[in-house]
């Protein structure tokens, strides 16, 4: 993928705003610069921190356009499609399931299915999206956990109050993504479907006006005022809290379950407690359905500590909302079984086609592919990665390391639960920084010189699609001044948003 700046596609078709908005802020950077500073300031403030350390926000929204956002919404409802095929297969197909290594308890719970049709209800699918030619490259799955829910809330009232904003909403409607109320309205049409629950509809037949969502669409998943408020599940938010980045934006969620009438809680997992029939929180609340975000990975390493939570979900005596099933797409050694014929032999062409051009090549990490020349001595660049964890920690670029270095890292990862991926170059954009982030000795800063403002730097860019029972429900924009976008590499954020010329219908 080129790293060249860009807005537009060949085509003529401008996918982003990225262009106007370097003309906007260079029409006046001292105005911007203070606005900017003043939006710094406010993150460093916010509820946005992890661990103790504020989000690094930067100035310039990624201003999607209705092209740009039809391009990744395709992507990801697409890319939905296949994964519950998967998950299908792995269910009805004892062979297939042989491909996924994983153990015994785990498959037994995978197994267990919900009282309810959806296998994926949540997840985020980030891509290397190419913001010049609409070409995009699937980076990750996350399903169980997947979070960062509440930065484009926070960051869309600090944008709302910038002067590039201010820019913008004479020539552009600006639209948000809405990702709280909108996933406990998938939620509840989820737990609608298991009868243990008995939800109950009210007499909808009433005249209503048409909702849209931020696509135009009619919001056709019923929202928690249709049902009968008697018969609403009570709802905990289950995690091992001392893993949970920020409770902040577990909070949001109860409030969105309490505007929708019903009784909500942050639970940790530990102190829930079973007594054959019923699930209770540790401060006596009866649990009737589970939005899990406690990852599988953390459950099977604690499953000792958590008894009554796995009792309950196998005596199927609460609804959990986040079902092992998802594992099945969480874990990264997916990737390989994508490309593998098990996978190719029930999916469509075109399906197939698809993960051949935008899935890359995954292998396991053991001794052949250690030792194969064009990994070894990189005729292409290359990335390591954990076959399953999350926030992008132990993720090693062959493009960063010295040849000596690399075949360390080789060997050391070798057989030790790793894949091994062809490397994606991300696509790189311009933008305005006012953290306290050190530039001195990046190498990725090419784009940036000749800038006339010492706060514009380079950024790679990592798309994250919030599906929400397989329909796109918002975007998470994360970008780095270096080529691995995490923690360890400087991780920045931007708020994303949708664009409309003014007077144009949705």
């Amino acid at each position: 993928m080129t790293a060249q700046e860009n807005s537009g596609g060949g085509d003529g078709m401008k996918y982003t705003l990225q262009r106007e908005l370097l003309e906007a802020y260079y029409s006046d950077p001292e105005a911007h610069d203070a606005s900017g500073r003043e939006e710094n300031e406010a993150i460093e403030n916010s509820e946005l921190s992890y661990h103790g350390q504020p989000v690094k926000m930067l100035y310039l929204p990624k201003a999607f356009t209705e092209d740009g956002l039809a391009i990744v919404r395709s992507a990801g409802e697409t890319m939905w499609q296949i994964l519950v095929k998967v998950m299908r297969r792995y269910i009805e197909c004892p062979e297939y399931r042989a491909l996924f290594g994983f153990s015994e308890e785990l498959e037994e719970l995978i197994l267990n299915l919900p009282g309810y049709d959806c296998l994926l209800p949540l997840c985020r699918l980030d891509i290397f999206w190419n913001e010049k030619s609409g070409d995009f490259a699937f980076c990750e799955f996350n399903a169980d956990g997947a979070s960062a829910m509440n930065e484009n809330r926070v960051m869309g009232q600090l944008f709302a109050r910038s002067q590039i904003y201010r820019n913008l909403k004479d020539t552009y409607e600006i639209e948000e993504f809405e990702l709280f109320d909108s996933w406990v309205r998938t939620f509840l049409a989820i737990c609608h479907q298991d009868p243990r629950l008995n939800i109950r509809l009210r007499d909808v037949t009433r005249e209503k006006p048409i909702q849209k969502n931020i696509f135009g669409q009619p919001v056709d998943v019923i929202s928690g005022e249709d049902y009968d408020p008697a018969s609403l599940p009570n709802v905990a938010i289950v995690d091992f809290l001392e893993n949970a980045i920020n409770l902040n934006e577990f909070d949001r969620f109860v409030q969105a379950f309490r505007r929708a009438g019903c009784q909500a809680r942050i639970a940790e997992i530990r102190d829930l407690s079973y007594d054959g029939e019923k699930l209770y929180t540790g401060d006596g609340m009866r649990v009737d359905a589970i939005y899990r975000r406690a990852v599988t990975s953390d459950i099977m390493d604690h499953r000792e500590e958590i008894g009554d939570f796995i009792s309950a979900v196998r005596d199927k005596k609460v609804t959990l909302v986040g079902d092992f099933a998802t594992q099945i797409v969480h874990d990264k050694i997916l990737f390989r079984i994508l490309h593998q014929e098990e996978t190719m032999s029930f999916l469509t062409a075109e399906e197939n086609l698809f993960i051949m051009r935008h899935v890359p090549f995954t292998a396991i990490l053991g001794p052949v592919h250690a030792n194969r020349d064009d990994i070894r001595r990189r005729f292409k660049e290359w990335i390591i990665k954990p076959e399953d964890s999350y926030g992008a920690e132990g993720i090693f670029y062959s493009g960063n390391m010295k040849q000596e270095d690399w075949e360390k890292t080789l060997d050391a990862c070798c057989g030790q639960g790793y894949i091994i991926q062809e490397y994606i170059g991300p696509y790189r954009t311009l933008n305005a920084d006012y953290s306290k982030t050190s530039y001195e000795g990046n190498d990725y800063q090419e784009q940036a010189l000749g800038q006339k403002s010492p706060y514009i730097h380079s950024f790679a860019n990592m798309t994250g699609l919030y599906l929400y029972g397989g329909r796109l429900a918002g975007i998470y924009s994360r970008l780095s001044p270096v080529n691995i976008i995490s923690v360890e590499g400087d991780e920045h954020e931007m708020v994303s948003v949708l664009v409309r010329p003014r007077g144009k219908e949705k």
